[in-house]
């Protein structure tokens, strides 16, 4: 008999896999669908019309939602798919495919990448030496560095033409033409009004009539510089390095003296706006006259200060303070050992708590003005990635390690220990409970 009961649990399973029989869900049904932990577990999720589904506890993980469909096999491979763009990562971040209706493109970390304008039709591809593509009038180029090849519309000029590089290379931009020998050491070039000529590191100058003009001898000890001729502040500096710099630009002047000994910058306008720097970047300070100042004694302290916010640090941002408000909003945070922060932010619709204590944990809670919430509490969060694409490092690698995971929404939640081991989902008066599929309980709540 046992045997045979777990035959059916086990087609059951099999079933759900496959996707068969896919309920709906009214206000009243069991979420949850019938698994077998950790090989599968599935749910719905009300507040954002989606079925999640899960297979070998957090490796396998699939979230279809009205306007957005998620895969994630990790940390091997995700895809995500949305009427607007499409995505898909390998072992992020070294391989990747985007597209959406400006351009599509791929890459293979440094060894390839390859993209595609969508408005103006141009085109690009580099796999390791080699390279090719179309300009968006048609034009084509490609080559093989260092060997030989031709760049077009690269690098802020209109054509580069190479032959064993850095033996060889010759680059147009509008009319001027410059050729390098043996780069960085020969370079000539001349058009539009510009004259550059370069023996490194022994002289160069570099001229474009009534603009600017840039010298150098011994490089990189001495340089002087005079530049924004055609403008109302002439630009003038002239440096021996570690000696003696100075620069000059309208009332704005610079000095230093054995660099980093002793550097100092004022306006002759107004002498409140002064910066300082001794034994650089040991001892610093700064003020503009307008609020802005600055303070550093590193690596004890920094502080700087603006109209609208302060920031300290202390131990090289072992710990930090951060206090900016504006416009009706407000916002104060502290930050701990770099990775960690803790704070809330006050605007005049939403107010946002976040305590993030890494690796131990992330919380965030979003409340707006009319008294609607939702947030989160992941624990552990072990890879804290702001900004370099977070979402990608999040889906691969941060969810094989999460053990107890919780998000809520106005009056509806949801939480899941050991990758679905134990699944609870709460709506106003009801509360479901899964354990690894098999066992579904439902509970009235007063």
């Amino acid at each position: 008999m046992s045997r045979a009961l777990a035959c059916v649990w086990l087609a059951a399973s099999l079933a759900g896999c496959a996707g068969i029989g896919a309920p709906s869900y009214s206000d009243e049904a069991d979420p949850f669908r019938l698994g077998l932990w950790p090989l599968y577990t599935a749910d719905a999720r009300p507040w954002v019309g989606s079925l999640e589904t899960r297979s070998l506890g957090p490796l396998l993980h699939w979230d279809e939602r009205p306007a957005e469909e998620r895969f994630e096999a990790r940390p091997l491979l995700s895809s995500l798919y949305t009427p607007e763009s499409a995505r898909r990562d390998v072992l992020f971040p070294l391989a990747a495919w985007r597209s959406d209706a400006q351009r599509e493109e791929s890459w293979l970390l440094l060894f390839g990448r390859a993209r595609q304008d969508h408005e103006d039709g141009s085109r690009e591809r580099l796999f390791g030496a080699y390279f090719d593509g179309n300009t968006a009038d048609g034009r084509r180029y490609r080559g093989l560095f260092p060997i030989a090849g031709r760049f077009l519309e690269r690098f802020g000029v209109d054509q580069i033409d190479f032959a064993l590089w850095p033996l060889f290379a010759r680059s147009r931009r509008g009319d001027y033409r410059e050729t390098q020998i043996l780069w960085p050491i020969f370079a000539y070039g001349r058009g539009e009004g510009r004259l550059k000529l370069r023996v490194w590191p022994l002289f160069g100058v570099d001229r474009r009539e009534g603009v600017y003009e840039r010298r150098f001898w011994l490089w990189p000890f001495v340089h002087r510089k005079v530049e924004k001729l055609d403008s109302d502040a002439p630009k003038r500096s002239f440096f021996v390095f570690p000696i003696y710099g100075r620069r000059d630009m309208g009332p704005h002047a610079m000095r230093f003296y054995l660099l980093p000994l002793f550097a100092r910058q004022w306006d002759r306008t107004r002498p409140e706006a002064r910066t300082l720097d001794l034994l650089w970047p040991i001892f610093s300070m700064a003020s503009d006259g307008a609020g802005n100042d600055s303070l550093a004694v590193r690596p004890l302290y920094a502080r700087r200060l603006t109209p609208t916010s302060e920031s300290k640090s202390w131990l090289l941002g072992l710990l930090a303070r951060h206090i900016e408000s504006g416009e009706g909003s407000r916002n104060h945070e502290w930050r701990l050992l770099w990775a960690s922060r803790f704070g809330t932010r006050r605007d005049p619709d939403r107010t946002t708590r976040r305590a993030d204590l890494w690796p131990l944990f992330r919380y965030a809670r979003f409340r707006d003005g009319e008294g609607g919430e939702r947030g989160s509490l992941r624990v552990p969060y072990l890879v804290p990635m702001r900004g370099l694409d977070p979402d990608g490092w999040d889906r691969h690698y941060n969810q094989l390690f999460e053990l107890y995971g919780a998000r809520w929404r106005g009056s509806e939640r949801r939480s899941s220990w050991l990758f679905g081991l134990r699944e609870a989902r709460s709506r106003p008066g009801v509360e479901w409970t899964s354990w690894g599929g098999l066992l579904h309980l439902r509970r009235a709540l007063d």
